[in-house]
């Protein structure tokens, strides 16, 4: 069996935005046929995931902002996505990536 470790350097070769330090427990789930690199972290019955466009926004298939925050439930079947929030922001999006944590432990 292959031991695949997604890495979004290698999915986006031409990636235009460097990302910087990961929130805690996040893990690359990028893929080359989705839009954009993401990454995941489960939270009690949910899988967040953290999707990062590109900086330039001529080159988003999607006319979102750069960073977005989804949610759906963590199991095997085909789920509604939930949009959390967006932002062009990488320090708002991690605030509120913490907060999002920090209220689930409370």
């Amino acid at each position: 069996m292959l031991d695949y470790k997604f890495d979004y350097k290698r999915e986006f070769r031409f990636f235009d935005f460097e990302i910087p330090q990961l929130p805690e427990g996040f893990v690359d789930d990028s893929w080359h046929n989705n839009v954009c690199p993401s990454f995941i972290r489960i939270l009690d019955d949910q899988i967040i995931t953290l999707w990062v466009d590109y900086k330039n926004p001529k080159r988003r298939e999607l006319k979102a902002k750069q960073f977005f925050v989804t949610s759906e439930p963590n199991n095997d079947e085909i789920n509604e996505v939930t949009h959390l929030f967006e932002t062009n922001n990488w320090q708002v999006a991690m605030n509120k990536i913490d907060r999002l944590f920090k209220k689930a432990k409370k």
